[in-house]
Order: C-alpha cells, then structure tokens, then sequence
C-alpha cells in the first residue's frame, strides 16, 4: 500500500536525479510538446505517445511538457485552424490529402482536421528552438540539481525504494 502513495514522489526523485543525458531530455520535452499540442483523439497523437514510450527519452520530461503545452495548445487554437486549413485548401497538396485520407487508417489520424494540421505544423515549427532551449537548460541546471537533491536522504532514500518495490521488498 505504501508503495503505491510513494511510487509518484519515487519517480519525482529519479527523474530529477536521472543520468539522463541534456539530449535524452530534450528530445523527451520536444515529444511531450508535440503531443500536448495536438488536439487528443486522434491516431496521431497515439502514434506520438508510442514513440515517447518506446524511445530512449526522459519520459518525465515528455510528460511535463505534454502537460504544459495541452494547456498553452488551446491559447492556439484559432491560429492552428488558419495555418490548417491554408495548409488543406493549398491547391497543389490536394492530391497528398487525398491519399493520406484514402489510407486503411487515414480517417482516424485526423489529418483532415484543419486544428489537428495546425497544430502540428505549428509543433514542428518549434521542435527545433525549443530542442536547443531544452538541451542547453538540462545541460546547466540537471547536474547541479541533481547533486543539491542528492544531499537529502529523503531523495537517497526514494531512488533506492523503487529498486526495493521492483524487488518485491514494500516500502
């Protein structure tokens, strides 16, 4: 029972104290802005969720930002839906909609949805300066961090209790 009310603070401590590398987090943050800025249902967006599952990227990362950016991503809406449907109506891309849609699984990527096009070019846009913004922010401050928090038993003590919960040992 314990292990499950510390499992959130334990994950809390490892992501701040991960060796993850400043790459490994900043591609995690540039996947959890993608899909935190898409709008949610949409087979694009599970495909986004799978590859921040799948991939060697700090998760949590990904999580924050998809967390943050779903909010920032309604502020964008009506922007989003002008880029889309420019982006729909442009005359000599039609035949690529087309094609998309006419796919087995084209309907439920959403990419007829002038919000969803959007959103994504909009999160393409800015994969690459927020990348760098990301990478040079886990580069000075994580190694800083996690040395401060690795101060306190408390933080010691989390990072080594998720090793005792996948033991079978509750903590």
């Amino acid at each position: 029972m314990t292990s499950l009310l510390l499992r959130p603070l334990r994950q809390l401590a490892q992501a701040l104290t991960a060796n993850d590398s400043a790459r490994q987090i900043a591609w995690g943050f540039v996947l959890g802005m993608m899909i935190g800025l898409l709008p949610k249902g949409n087979l694009l967006l599970v495909m986004l969720t799978m590859l921040l599952c799948a991939l060697r990227v700090n998760k949590p990362a990904g999580l924050l930002a998809a967390g943050i950016f779903s909010l920032v991503g309604l502020a964008f809406d009506g922007v989003a839906h002008r880029i889309g449907s420019l982006v729909l109506l442009w005359e000599p891309a039609r035949p690529v909609h087309t094609w998309l849609y006419e796919l087995p699984l084209g309907p439920w990527m959403g990419l007829n949805n002038t919000v969803v096009v959007g959103q994504l070019i909009l999160g393409l846009y800015f994969a690459v300066p927020v990348y760098y913004l990301m990478f040079r922010f886990a580069r000075r401050i994580q190694p800083k961090l996690s040395k401060w928090l690795l101060r306190y038993r408390i933080i010691r003590w989390l990072r080594g209790a998720e090793l005792g919960a996948n033991l079978g040992v509750d903590a």
